[in-house]
């Protein structure tokens, strides 16, 4: 599973009450840690909720992310908190680019610095890289972000086009940023949300209108949507999965002690 999943993509998690929405996120997280044998693939978990703070079940897993940072933030601060580390990313990801060129081709964002600084010299230049690198302590390069958004049904911020979160979506796989919409209907996600799913996680429960009008309204339509059914209504299990990878082109059923 852990090689098929979304790399700078967008998943949709839609998961009735009990089939182990939080669990199956957390698997996630934990998993892409073992990509590496010493650094996570994502050195960064964000879940953002309403309440701000990490639900019984998140408490009662989080010590299986034992590699990467694990934080919580409220849904309020979320688009602030996602330009600022955008702004960080960028400025991240223009020293190392810098550094990796050997101090001698910096890009657009670096040759602002530069500018802004006004080094006397190379070695104060490399001093305030080195301080600026230390001050980030991120081990990782390029730096990746998992950003969860759990119980996001039918959220505001997520409605329609216009709303600054939706165009922010589009764009987040060019700052390394994963996401995953955790919803309990698939009517919970808007058209244009679906539209730009890369994948889609499904627990037993959806009818076969509501199937077909996701497959309908997501890329996933580039499947056989009635073949894809077939497959889905037969599972049993509460706790298994059954995962669209649009991208890769795979369709996989993931059972609860997978």
């Amino acid at each position: 599973m852990t090689s098929l999943f979304a790399q700078n993509g967008i998943t949709g998690l839609i998961a009735p009450p009990g089939s182990g929405k939080t669990f199956t996120y957390l698997k996630m997280a934990a998993q892409q840690q073992e990509l590496d044998e010493k650094n996570p693939f994502y050195e960064l978990v964000v879940i953002c909720s309403t309440s701000g703070q990490f639900d019984q079940t998140v408490n009662s897993f989080k010590d299986i992310i034992k590699k990467s940072k694990l934080v919580c933030i409220k849904d309020s601060e979320l688009l602030d908190w996602i330009k600022k580390y955008q702004r960080r990313v960028l400025k991240y990801n223009a020293i190392n680019e810098y550094v990796n060129s050997k101090f001698k081709d910096p890009n657009e964002e670096m040759q602002r610095i530069l500018e802004k600084k006004h080094f006397r010299n190379k070695q104060k230049e490399i001093e305030y890289i080195s301080k600026k690198l230390q001050s980030y302590d991120w081990k990782t390069y390029p730096h990746r972000c998992l950003l969860i958004l759990d119980d996001f049904a039918s959220h505001p911020l997520l409605k329609n086009r216009e709303q600054d979160m939706c165009r922010i979506l589009k764009k987040l796989r060019h700052f390394n940023i994963s996401v995953v919409i955790c919803v309990q209907t698939a009517k919970s996600l808007s058209k244009d949300v679906k539209r730009i799913l890369t994948d889609i996680i499904l627990f037993p429960g959806l009818s076969e209108d509501d199937f077909m009008e996701l497959m309908k309204e997501s890329m996933a339509g580039k499947f056989d949507r009635h073949e894809l059914w077939e497959k889905y209504k037969v599972i049993q299990d509460p706790h298994t999965s059954f995962r669209i990878h649009i991208y890769a082109n795979k369709v996989q059923i993931v059972k609860s002690q997978a």
